[in-house]
């Protein structure tokens, strides 16, 4: 199998792997689910990457991720002469969406299948959509109209890195309002900053960590106390583990940190006895 894309860009960046920008990740299903296979390497704006080579004839169900953080132009997947290509059968269940930050989006993962919510994905066996905004994310009215179009399981709104406390408390009301719209039943995560790791040494990033986080909280006890239904509220300072080493900059996450957020959330996503399928 090989494949061949154009980027829209070729971006490059000093914190993140090409790989996980503009790179391909193949995945098939196996006997204990979705198994990784290989990354398509770029090596420019137009490439051509072999994926997987002699293989049996079986009939197999893949997944490839697209890149993380430039566009694709054009793709196209190569194979055996005597091979076929089919669609699988449509996902049964409703997505779970996620609307956030350059986290969401997919900072710093390695290759484009280690983002939280490809990896929950996969684990839970629920397809999610992810509406990750590099340097944007601010529970903006446009896109939670976008958001509200989609029949999701739930939504995860992981916004707060991005937001200062008074856009927590004039966009956070009108967000709910938005989706509750369209919505009047389906579960809605307000998600809090994460503690960032210069904020150990660093008062003020600290003191804006603190002043995100109790916004968060007191907004969320508003909208509960208004009587809103189905909201639900996931402290996420502790979501990496007591190690200090899960992010490439103190912020964003490396694949182990993706890996342990993707298991703090899907936790959390059963503790608190959300719709799973």
């Amino acid at each position: 199998m090989r494949v061949k894309w154009e980027l829209l860009n070729d971006v490059k960046m000093n914190h993140m792997a090409e790989t996980g920008i503009k790179g391909i990740d193949l995945y098939y299903k196996g006997l204990n689910g979705w198994q990784y296979i290989n990354t398509a390497r770029p090596e420019g704006k137009t490439n051509d990457f072999l994926l997987v080579s002699n293989m049996t004839s079986d009939k197999r169900e893949f997944k490839m991720y697209l890149p993380l953080y430039d566009g694709v132009t054009s793709i196209e997947v190569g194979i055996d002469s005597l091979a076929y290509i089919s669609k699988p059968e449509k996902e049964k269940s409703r997505p779970i969406v996620f609307y956030g930050t350059s986290i969401t989006q997919g900072g710093c993962a390695s290759r484009p299948g280690m983002v939280h919510s490809s990896i929950i994905s996969r684990k839970l066996g629920v397809e999610c959509i992810n509406f990750g905004f590099s340097g944007n994310g601010k529970m903006e009215k446009p896109v939670a109209e976008l958001i509200s179009g989609i029949d999701a399981l739930f939504y995860v709104i992981e916004c707060t890195e991005n937001m200062t406390p008074a856009e927590i408390n004039e966009n956070s009301g009108p967000l709910l309002e938005i989706i509750r719209k369209k919505h009047p039943s389906t579960p809605v995560i307000f998600v809090n900053n994460m503690i960032y790791e210069k904020s150990s040494l660093d008062e003020m990033t600290m003191k804006s960590i603190a002043e995100k986080n109790e916004m968060c909280e007191k907004v969320f006890r508003k909208l509960r106390d208004a009587g809103h239904k189905n909201i639900y509220f996931i402290d996420k300072t502790e979501s990496l583990g007591d190690d200090h080493e899960a992010t490439v900059d103190g912020v964003h996450l490396t694949d182990l940190g993706f890996m342990r957020y993707a298991d703090f959330l899907a936790g959390k996503f059963r503790e608190l006895g959300l719709p799973l399928k």
